[in-house]
């Protein structure tokens, strides 16, 4: 290959990536603006969002007797009546971002954490990774299930894990110049390939979490190995528009981040089935 189309085939930085990707992005809504919202979560602890005005959340954390808060910026969308998605970072003396589905209708709320790698992370090569049984990439990411202003019980309901996207290949337009696929292959994996844009050409399989929020709105995330990046999207596959967020660092080593709204316009191509075994 000479060096002019390698030049053509490279994996950019998620700064590089922010340039008008969020073109076709959901305006924010300030709709949760001055309002007090508790999540009870699963595992006994509680997280506060006091949002402030439309641009500022007081963020609490409290785990035990410990008690956590910070005041951060915040976005706010909302794809359909009632759900929100609430997204902001948070940083302790290291790197976080936080992004939050809230369905006040069912009053339930899913929280998932991303934690970028710190440089000795981002250091360990792919193949000891994978000699010592570590996940391929160095992005932490939680999940937790939550109650929303109530205490959560074995009754509480939850945003599920779902298998409604397998199988499918879907086409996302991002913006004029950026267009992706999606192929989902199974409950832990996906791959994503540029059709065009910055990275046409490039392709790869990274891990990836899916959620139901309601009937043909599903909740999708991944984590890349490569360039240690989180993705967090809700898709609405009854208007075939995708609305979220990619978050990683600035540059490609470890420093300023870059947490940017991502939207589409989505096509569904095809849908693989697998014969059954007899």
């Amino acid at each position: 290959m000479s060096k002019k189309e390698n030049d053509k085939d490279k994996f950019i930085s998620v700064g590089e990536m922010s340039i008008g990707f969020s073109e076709n992005a959901i305006p924010y809504t300030d709709a949760l603006a001055k309002s007090n919202i508790k999540l009870y979560l699963e595992n006994g602890n509680t997280l506060e969002l006091d949002f402030i005005d439309q641009e500022a959340v007081k963020y609490t954390e409290i785990c035990g007797n410990e008690k956590t808060t910070i005041v951060c910026g915040y976005t706010t969308t909302s794809p359909r009546e009632n759900i929100y998605f609430v997204d902001l970072v948070v940083s302790y003396g290291y790197t976080k971002s936080v992004s939050v589905i809230i369905d006040l209708t069912q009053k339930i709320a899913t929280v998932f954490t991303g934690v970028l790698p710190n440089a000795d992370e981002m250091a360990i090569p792919m193949l000891e990774r994978a000699q010592k049984e570590m996940p391929l990439t160095g992005v932490k990411l939680t999940i937790e299930h939550a109650s929303v202003d109530a205490p959560f019980t074995k009754n509480t309901r939850k945003h599920e894990v779902t298998d409604e996207l397998i199988g499918k290949r879907i086409q996302f337009i991002y913006s004029a110049k950026d267009t992706y696929e999606h192929i989902y292959l199974n409950k832990n994996f996906y791959t994503w390939h540029c059709i065009s844009g910055s990275e046409k050409g490039l392709a790869d399989t990274d891990r990836c979490f899916y959620y139901k929020i309601a009937d043909n709105l599903y909740l999708f995330s991944w984590i890349e190995k490569i360039v240690p990046t989180w993705g967090f999207v809700l898709e609405d596959l009854s208007v075939m528009r995708s609305y979220g967020k990619i978050y990683g660092y600035e540059e490609f080593a470890m420093g300023k981040v870059s947490n940017f709204p991502v939207g589409s316009f989505a096509a569904e191509l095809n849908t693989t089935v697998y014969p059954q075994k007899k």
